[in-house]
């Protein structure tokens, strides 16, 4: 397994099984985005009780994480917040993050990672929360929250 981490992302390559996630997970480091990409060997775990973990590993998770690859059927392509073609990925993240600071990317991720799992009332408190806070950063004053 290859790990590449930038101030944003973490880029995971080369790995057989995502469970390998869980038991290097203090090497991802903190990124907006985890990127994962797999080829066709690349299996979700070895049993139930693995795959189960990667689940809520990634479910849990307090950043977005994307399967990076060519095989859009495969039963990895639902396990991550997004799926995004192998020829498209730099392409994406590039715009996906143009012109926002680390901050702005947080607050963003904030937003998503909520709707995850929490009701739709949550998800738009946390987002007009963050809406204030981004708007005082950029304003340099009181988020009035």
């Amino acid at each position: 397994m290859t790990i590449n981490k930038t101030e944003i992302t973490t880029t995971i390559c080369q790995l057989s099984s995502l469970y390998q996630l869980l038991e290097n997970k203090e090497q991802l480091g903190e990124p907006c985005l985890l990127l994962i990409h797999t080829d066709s060997s690349t299996v979700l775990g070895k049993d139930d009780i693995e795959k189960a973990a990667v689940r809520e590993f990634l479910s849990e998770a307090p950043f977005m994480s994307a399967v990076v690859s060519d095989n859009e059927s495969s039963e990895l392509a639902d396990i991550a917040d997004m799926f995004i073609k192998t020829e498209e990925a730099d392409e994406y993240v590039e715009k996906l993050f143009k012109d926002k600071t680390k901050n702005q990317i947080q607050e963003i991720n904030a937003c998503f990672t909520a709707a995850r799992k929490s009701p739709v009332a949550k998800v738009l408190e946390i987002e007009s929360r963050a809406f204030y806070r981004l708007m005082a950063d950029k304003n340099g004053g009181n988020s009035n929250e």
